[in-house]
Formats: structure tokens, sequence, C-alpha cells
């Protein structure tokens, strides 16, 4: 009924578009004339409420009904992971050795941040083309990288992941990370940037439990900086929450998640869990009395994307009335934010990175140019 009524509007203003145009774009959310805010207010109107708890779920599913793409989380500190024993890549389709450069702490030592996000712009490339390409399509486009945290105890088993113990070098290489990974078209990114672990996670043991305190200075200085660097300077919408407290209170489920980070630093994407952090509120560090509970808590709290099977749960607590339909609807506004910026709601049409694996079909860590810079970071790793 809605296609003819539009068929008609479009014949009595003598508009000619063919039919094929016409299903080319049948909602509103695929108009990229609109505002960000505008579409994603049409696509959640069209939402059933199974599939807006879905799409809160680390494996973005995509809605085929609506024509909404889907991908999923990859990780890449320092080059896209898609092989190996720890199985990044898709069962059952292909793996791929990808580039490697230094891990993060030895890139750090390359004081070097463009370098940096030359290196980063090169794994964002390597895994668009193995999310395109269909000889591939086993990669996503949400990155887990970088790692903002501090080594600030070589005894953590992390070290390696994050830029050392200076906030203001991470920053600085956090920033040309996220800048790499996103690219610098104004509509669209290359990849997403999700950056981990927010916050204070640099402590081993009982890091799934125990609680990091300091006072304010500390976090606005030490260890929230190349946080707050990510994302007011290099632009990253998304973010990990720790699995340890911070001044006794879970990371998942922290305040500063909205009082800070979204409200004072402009965080309107993606908040995640860690992997299994949402369980771990109950089994763990027993602050809530049941799941249900803990998924209202991370909803509240700011938490748009769980890692953990946490669908029964907060279908419980929508069924409890312990959260709201319209506060899961304003938790969906993040994740769909970032999939607008990937290209996931309409036809890429101005993409850029759209092409990437499709018309260039060169495995790109088989060229020259990944090799190149594979050993100039390498080099400059190690020279200073």
């Amino acid at each position: 009924m809605k296609l003819r009524i539009i068929i008609g509007i479009l014949l009595l203003t003598g508009t000619m578009w063919t039919m094929d145009q016409i299903m080319a774009q049948p909602f509103a959310f695929m108009d990229t004339s609109l505002t960000d805010d505008e579409r994603i207010d049409n696509l959640i109107s069209l939402m059933t409420l199974e599939e807006k708890v879905n799409h809160l779920s680390s494996r973005l599913p995509g809605i085929p009904r609506l024509g909404v793409k889907g991908t999923r989380l990859v990780e890449g500190l320092h080059g896209l992971a898609l092989s190996g024993p720890a199985n990044w890549a898709v069962r059952g389709k292909g793996a791929a050795p990808t580039t490697t450069f230094p891990q993060a702490i030895g890139l750090a030592q390359m004081w070097d941040p463009e370098l940096h996000q030359e290196l980063a712009s090169w794994e964002a490339y390597e895994t668009r083309y193995l999310t395109q390409n269909t000889n591939y399509k086993s990669a996503g486009l949400i990155v887990l990288a970088p790692n903002a945290d501090l080594g600030r105890d070589i005894r953590w088993g992390r070290t390696e992941e994050c830029y050392g113990e200076d906030p203001f070098l991470a920053g600085v290489m956090t920033t040309a990370c996220v800048k790499g990974l996103q690219g610098d078209h104004p509509r669209y990114w290359k990849t997403a940037s999700l950056m981990k672990h927010f916050l204070a996670n640099s402590n081993e043991n009982n890091r799934l439990i125990n609680s990091s305190d300091f006072d304010e200075r500390l976090f606005r200085e030490y260890y929230g900086y190349a946080f707050y660097k990510g994302i007011t300077e290099g632009g990253s919408r998304a973010y990990m929450a720790a699995y340890n407290k911070y001044n006794g209170i879970p990371c998942t489920v922290h305040p500063v998640l909205k009082e800070v980070t979204v409200e004072e630093w402009g965080q309107n994407g993606i908040i995640c869990t860690d992997g299994g952090g949402f369980t771990r509120l109950v089994d763990s560090h027993h602050y809530y009395p049941g799941l249900p509970e803990a998924a209202a808590g991370c909803i509240n709290a700011g938490i748009n994307m769980f890692l953990d099977r946490y669908q029964p749960a907060l279908m419980e607590a929508l069924e409890r009335g312990l959260v709201r339909e319209s506060e899961i609807d304003m938790a969906l506004r993040g994740t769909l934010r970032v999939m607008l910026k990937l290209e996931l709601l309409d036809n890429g049409a101005g993409n850029p990175y759209a092409s990437i694996g499709i018309e260039d079909t060169i495995r790109p860590w088989t060229r020259p140019e990944a090799r190149e810079l594979a050993r100039k970071a390498t080099v400059k790793s190690v020279e200073r």
C-alpha cells in the first residue's frame, strides 16, 4: 500500500523514476540526504522488538527484512588477525595471513604517529578487502583496536598490546591509530575503531574483579587520557568497558560511561562489554542478584553491545519492567550511528571504500607496499 502511495505521488508531481529506482530505496533510512538522526529514527520505527534486542549483539546480524547489512568485530592491534589458533576467521570461510606489524608496545617505540596512522590505514584496507572480496567475506568492519590502557606494570598480561605507561604518548598513538583505521572521508569510515579496555585494566592479579582506585585527577590526566584523545581528536565512536571495578563499581556499569564519555567527551556510538563481562556482573562481581537485573543495569549505564549471550536475560528484564523498549531504542542509536558510518544502511553510493576487494582483486598482503611498510615499522621500532 505504501509503495502504491509513493508511486502515485511521483506520478502526480511529474517525477520520472524507474521502478528499479523506487524499489532500490523503499525506506527513508536509506536516503543519504536526510540527517543521521532522521535516518536512525526511521529505522528504529520499522524494527520489531526482537530485531532491536538482537542488534545489541557484537555479531551485528543485519536486518535482511529491511535490507540492512550486518558486520562483526575483528581483532587488529598490529595488523588484522584472521588466522592462527585464535580462529578469528569465520568458520568455513577463508582465513588469511594478512600483514603483521610490530606489536603495539613496539609501535609506540617508533615515536612516529604519522607512520602509525599509515600502518593502521593499511590494516583497514586489508580488513575491508577481506570483508568484501567474494573469495573471503570472512572479516568484519569493527576493529578491536587500539588498546588505550596504560602499561603501568610489566606483570600485566596485556602490556604488549598497549603503548606503554606514558599518557601523552599513549594519547598521541591512540589518536593516530583511530584516524588510520577510520580514514578521512567526511561521511564514511574505512573501518570503525573500537578502543579497549575502559578503564584502568592494567592489573594482572584478579583483573576480572579487582578495583582500580584513584582520584579525579588521575582519571583525567592518566588513566582516562588516551581514551579522551581517541574520542575527541581521533574520532573513535566505539570502546569496550573493562572487566575490573573502578573505585568499587564494575566498569561495565559505571556512571562514568555516560556522565563523562558521553555527556562530556561526545561519545555517541558503541559502548560494549568485554567477553563475559555481562555475566561476571552476577557470578564474579556479585553486583546484581540475577542476569535480568544485570541486563537492565547495562542498558541504563550506556552499554549497547554485548559480547555475552544476553538476549534471554534482556527479554526477561523487558517483561518485568526493569527496562523499557524506549530505553532499548535509545541504546540502539549508538550502534546504528556506527553502522551508518560503515555504509551498512544504504547502497554505498559515494563511499570510496565500497570497491575495496571488488575492483582491486590483488590480495593486499602480497603487494610490495605491505612488505615495505612492515619492514619500515620494524626497523623504526628498534632503532631508537
